[in-house]
């Protein structure tokens, strides 16, 4: 298994490649069954291209590259209508969710201490 080097940049282009041959890898698999065309009219009509159950397999891989797994909350509800929009979907909010959870930036030992004294002193 890879070793994870912390960083606190979001790794969009390792993430993006990783989505990209994820969906491809899903899409062309022998076991599934060609999308048609969009069928007006019909409930088929409004089928996702790959719903969000079967989204969630790209949490694990995602796992390798930034350290920790994604939360579920990442997958968009309904699923994904084509590519594109699983990959722009999926990349902003991996990217969001990187973001909150990256440490905040340390406080200065000066800070530190003026704030504590400042707490005595109340």
């Amino acid at each position: 298994m890879p070793q994870y080097q912390p960083t606190t940049v979001f790794p969009t282009q390792k993430i993006m490649s990783l989505l990209s041959s994820w969906w491809d890898s899903k899409m062309h698999s022998r076991l599934k069954t060609p999308m048609k065309g969009p069928v007006k009219g019909t409930v088929f009509a409004l089928q996702p291209e790959m719903s969000s159950q079967q989204a969630v397999g790209i949490l694990v891989s995602c796992k390798t590259i930034l350290g920790y797994r994604p939360s579920k909350d990442v997958i968009k509800k309904g699923g994904y209508a084509n590519k594109a929009d699983f990959l722009d979907t999926m990349l902003k909010a991996l990217e969001d969710e990187f973001a909150t959870k990256q440490a905040p930036q340390a406080i200065p030992a000066q800070m530190k201490g003026s704030e504590t004294n400042a707490a005595i002193a109340v």
